[in-house]
């Protein structure tokens, strides 16, 4: 038959600073453990190794260290491993330098072409920076809306002006 020894557990818990589950007691001395009730005689037996507390169970990383180490290598990075495109998986900042430059250019290319004024480039400019705009033909667009152009934008802009200016092909 075993006891639970319940007054023993919370006793050695509260000496060991652990919690009730953790205290372990020595089955072969629990006639010895039962009969200790005060928290002097659990300090003796603690010091006896008739009780002590389990370790902390936690999770190995081993297996996840070894495989960040083969990633860094360069392994087990092949089409199988990947889901999503390579524009994806290259992150937010690669979307927007290679956005953020077409849109400076396109800007560029407006003030050259004598269509935007300079001070109207600089506000434009910083809306641009402030991610308002979603590409090259919106930045057009909302030129148009807000009647900011000093020349009317041809319809064919990207062959005429940002080849022109822009040093695009």
């Amino acid at each position: 038959m075993t006891r639970k020894l319940i007054l023993q557990r919370r006793v050695a818990a509260r000496i060991l600073k652990c919690g009730i589950n953790r205290v372990w007691i020595d089955p072969d001395a629990t006639d010895i453990v039962s009969s200790a009730v005060t928290s002097e005689e659990i300090r003796k037996l603690i010091k006896e190794r008739k009780i002590w507390k389990r370790p902390i169970e936690g999770t190995s990383h081993i297996r996840a260290n070894k495989l960040a180490e083969k990633r860094r290598k360069g392994r087990r990075r092949g089409p199988g491993k990947r889901k999503g495109s390579y524009y994806v998986r290259a992150g937010g900042s690669y979307i927007w330098v290679t956005k953020i430059r077409a849109i400076r250019r396109t800007l560029r290319a407006l003030k050259l072409a004598g269509i935007i004024t300079p001070k109207t480039y600089n506000y434009l400019r910083r809306l641009a920076k402030a991610g308002t705009f979603k590409s090259k033909g919106h930045v057009i667009s909302y030129i148009l809306e807000r009647k900011l152009n000093t020349k009317p934008i041809p319809e064919n802009w990207k062959e005429e002006i940002l080849i022109k200016y822009g040093g695009e092909k």
